[in-house]
């Protein structure tokens, strides 16, 4: 019997390579653009990998540099809206905690700077971009501080327009971490706004609440709406204010808070930490009128 020939068909090779060869500019783009991408997944994934080894490297010497806002990935929070007429306080809470019971057993020395971008002006209490050696302290565990924002009087804004700002803390002893998150401000009329900073595969969400009117504290409540799938976050220096009210629930025979009222200063954001029960979750929400958030805001007054 003979063996039955098979012959490769030329025309389609020729074919396949007669695009490129009519189109050497957009295949010579396409090539580029593609390591292009391929680079920036790969330094941003290599990043990320990075910063978890560090972390558990630094968890191993019980170091535990936190923060209620800022974080190793860096965050961006949208705060609106914001008049740009009258200054803006940005809170931020620190501590070295893992939880309620465990913190680091050594002060930690840590510097702060802000930056301002696209009409946005940042400064610190002593009215600089940068706070040097602060510590926080093996007893206390925590520290805080007040980023201030205002206008730049040489910039036009209006409605609609977004100004940025963006907080670095870097620890300085006895091991060094930078946490870091970015604010955007959404210049508009003045309000009091509500809303979830989620992430699949993340371990909690962060509740923020602002509050940009001029002159008026507001009393707020946020609340758990299911307990089973959310659990506050007890390191919370929320919880140290007089004038903060806890609610409890008994689950199983055991209590939990399940809503938290409390106030929030004039022009200024109060951040609310609660634990998910399942990572893979995405609870985020802003405001949008077909989701029920999983925590429930009240304004009191």
């Amino acid at each position: 019997m003979k063996r039955k020939e098979t012959t490769k068909n030329p025309t389609k090779k020729r074919f396949s390579f007669s695009f490129f060869k009519k189109h050497k500019a957009l295949s010579v783009s396409l090539i580029i653009l593609s390591a292009a991408v391929a680079s920036f997944l790969v330094v941003n994934y290599g990043r990320y990998v990075k910063n978890i080894i560090e972390v558990y490297y630094l968890r191993t010497k019980n170091f535990y540099f936190n923060s209620d806002k800022l974080t190793i990935n860096g965050k961006t929070y949208q705060i609106n809206p914001w008049s740009g007429t009258v200054p803006y306080s940005i809170n931020i809470s620190m501590n070295s905690m893992l939880n309620s019971l465990k913190g680091t057993n050594n002060n930690i020395t840590y510097d702060v700077s802000c930056e301002g971008r696209d009409g946005a002006i940042c400064y610190f209490e002593t009215m600089g971009t940068t706070l040097t050696h602060r510590t926080i302290t093996k007893e206390s565990h925590a520290d805080n501080f007040t980023v201030t924002v205002v206008k730049d009087a040489n910039v036009q804004l209006k409605n609609g327009d977004e100004v940025e700002v963006t907080i670095t803390a870097t620890s300085t002893s006895p091991y060094e971490e930078t946490l870091t998150a970015t604010f955007i401000l959404k210049i508009g009329d003045y309000g009091v706004n509500y809303s979830i900073e989620d992430n699949y595969g993340s371990l909690y969400l962060d509740s923020l609440v602002s509050n940009t009117l001029p002159t008026d504290t507001v009393r707020v409540k946020l609340e758990i709406v299911q307990p089973t799938l959310l659990s506050f976050d007890m390191s919370n220096m929320i919880l140290d204010r007089d004038t903060t009210q806890v609610s409890y629930s008994t689950i199983n025979g055991y209590q939990y808070i399940t809503a938290v009222t409390f106030d929030v200063n004039p022009k200024s954001s109060m951040m609310v930490r609660f634990f998910k029960a399942d990572s893979t979750q995405n609870y985020s929400y802003s405001g949008e009128a077909s989701i029920t958030p999983q925590v429930r805001f009240t304004r009191i007054s």
